[in-house]
């Protein structure tokens, strides 16, 4: 747990709720108004596509939080957070969240810090997944969980999430790709396992050659 959340600074009330698995913490048409900090359990926040499916970017564990940038900027992304697992979060108003700002340069440093950090992140992630197609993104996906021997445990939904893309076009590039991956009894495997790392050597060629 983050120490600065461990027992928050006398004049910085909050109120703590509970929220069962699934159950939506904050909505995308939702406005905020307090930071959330995520005292037990795991968060998912999720995009939402143009036909409302769900498309997870982030998960958030026990000490980190989130509504911080709507509270410092006052511009609301249309993002949906759901408890993962049952949570308990402590939300803080933002009339008190700014003042701890100012009254504490440490707890301003490390918001900043935070900031970059998922800015970093954010930034690294969407730059791969810009200079791949949703194939590429596929097939490398199958690959990293062939190497690492977790493929047979590998479900459709995780899959979605790691590509960032719907189910629906995941059935369809599993569909496409039938010579390379097969997707029977809820299980993958890789059909052609020369052929794939082949394919994915190059795909990773090109990007790396991209980013540089």
């Amino acid at each position: 747990m983050e120490k600065f959340f461990e027992h928050l600074p006398p004049g910085i009330s909050h109120i703590e709720k509970r929220y069962e698995k699934g159950r939506t913490i904050l909505g995308p048409a939702e406005k905020g108004g307090h930071l959330y900090i995520l005292k037990r359990g795991t968060a998912s926040v999720y995009n939402l596509g143009l036909e409302g499916e769900e498309l997870k970017i982030f998960d958030y564990r026990p000490g980190e939080y989130f509504g911080e940038v709507e509270l410092l900027c006052g511009r609301r992304y249309p993002l949906l957070v759901k408890a993962k697992t049952a949570c308990t979060v402590w939300l803080v108003r933002g009339e008190d969240f700014l003042h701890w700002l100012r009254e504490s340069p440490e707890f301003s440093l490390f918001i900043m810090k935070s900031l970059c950090e998922k800015l970093l992140y954010n930034s690294d992630r969407l730059t791969r997944i810009s200079l791949l197609s949703m194939r590429e993104r596929f097939l490398l996906s199958i690959y990293t969980y062939e190497q690492s021997g977790r493929l047979p445990c590998l479900s459709k939904t995780q899959l979605a999430e790691d590509i960032c893309a719907p189910i629906r076009s995941l059935n369809r590039l599993i569909a496409e790709n039938t010579a390379l991956v097969r997707y029977e009894n809820r299980a993958f495997s890789v059909v052609d396992r020369e052929r794939l790392a082949s394919l994915c050597a190059e795909i990773q060629a090109v990007l790396w050659q991209q980013a540089d």
